[in-house]
């Protein structure tokens, strides 16, 4: 009993976290990247399937290896992995009713022309749980695969485990903090835009920044002073195409125009995509594709962001636990025609998963008025 009630807890101080040195030596970049899409309307590629299970059989899996470490009392499972000290909560499973419900209702309720993408990240522990310590291990993919399977036929499912397995040797997780790295969010948008079938730029393109002495949101929620004592790089990415960032409160209510990234200091690298959850964004790119789209998403999907600039002619992104617009209303009005649930596990099979749901049905009389950069309800309009 103890044991569950240390996973429950762990699973619920990381959903209410908004987002908040030695370097690691980890593998470069991969120039390139099988990606894998699902659907419950499956469409199948063997050549592309071999390839794929080709590049996941030569990688490393740190699953199948041992390593010192233990399961704290808290539920934190703290393992020693390539010299340094990594700290990951656990999975705790669940069924994704919920998110499943709402996105097929979602679906019910938008024209046909708008396609919508589900997109759950994994947690670090389904790549770097070792053998020994893995009483508790359950299988995100697998979890992930099941949600993907009753979904409705028009939902794209993208499966980025089976991506971010092949790239485990590469920093593509931190080690102090219970989000991925800009580099794991990175090979997801690139699954993401290849399902989407739009454009994308390779990681080359990008300004590379790396914030060296990163101590994350698990020390901050566990105090153990192994995760103090070893910290890591947090390496980001600045888009060098030409965008404008617009910022909004979660009624969409114009506040100013801003940058995309944030200048914050080592401790708060992750808070430097769009300054965290608080508000609602828009970005106007000098893409010219007529693609329009909305990430909902947790603070998992704020890394992204940066890597759709190059896709997307607007990026819309709302968080699906604080966002006060009508979802169905919002897409209508903002000409929206891609819709992205990009988000954790935790988020997908736990209580946040329920907001979607309320999303989609709260204030379905107002209206979104998007015009001269400013938003408001026909109410506020009156």
């Amino acid at each position: 009993m103890k044991k569950i009630v240390s996973l429950l807890l762990c699973a619920m101080l990381a959903a209410m976290v908004a987002g908040c040195s030695n370097s690691d030596k980890k593998a470069e970049p991969s120039g390139s990247t099988t990606s894998q899409t699902s659907s419950a309307k499956i469409e199948t590629n063997s050549k592309a399937s071999e390839s794929s299970e080709a590049e996941v059989s030569k990688a490393r899996d740190y699953t199948k290896e041992k390593a010192e470490g233990e399961i704290t009392d808290d539920g934190l499972l703290i393992v020693k992995q390539d010299d340094h000290w990594r700290a990951m909560e656990q999975f705790g499973g669940g069924s994704g009713d919920s998110y499943v419900e709402s996105l097929n209702n979602l679906r019910d309720k938008l024209d046909s022309s708008v396609k919508i993408y589900s997109m759950p990240a994994p947690l670090a522990c389904e790549f770097y749980t070792p053998s020994n310590l893995s009483d508790n291990y359950v299988s995100q993919a697998d979890c992930f695969s099941s949600i993907a399977k009753r979904l409705n036929s028009e939902i794209t499912s993208v499966d980025i485990c089976s991506v971010l397995k092949q790239h485990a040797e590469e920093n593509i997780y931190c080690r102090t903090d219970h989000h991925w790295q800009p580099l794991g969010a990175y090979y997801a948008a690139k699954t993401f835009a290849e399902a989407a079938g739009v454009s994308f730029d390779d990681i080359s393109k990008y300004n590379k920044v790396t914030d060296e002495g990163y101590v994350g949101t698990l020390y901050a929620f566990y105090g153990d002073e192994r995760i103090k004592n070893d910290p890591e790089s947090f390496t980001y990415y600045e888009p060098k195409t030409e965008y404008s960032t617009y910022y909004y409160d979660q009624s969409f209510d114009y506040q100013y125009e801003g940058s995309l990234l944030y200048d914050v200091d080592v401790a708060n690298s992750y808070i430097r995509f769009m300054g965290g959850d608080d508000s609602s964004v828009k970005i106007k790119t000098g893409v010219n594709n007529g693609r329009k789209l909305l990430v909902v998403k947790d603070s998992y999907g704020n890394a992204e962001i940066p890597f759709y600039t190059n896709s997307f002619e607007e990026i819309y992104v709302v968080d699906m636990r604080y966002f006060k617009c009508n979802l169905v209303n919002f897409i209508n009005d903002m000409d929206i025609t891609d819709v992205l649930f990009t988000m954790a596990a935790y988020s997908v099979v736990g209580g946040n998963a329920e907001n979607i749901d309320t999303l989609i049905t709260q204030d379905a009389d107002n209206r979104v008025v998007d015009g001269q950069l400013t938003a408001s309800t026909e109410d506020s309009e009156e």
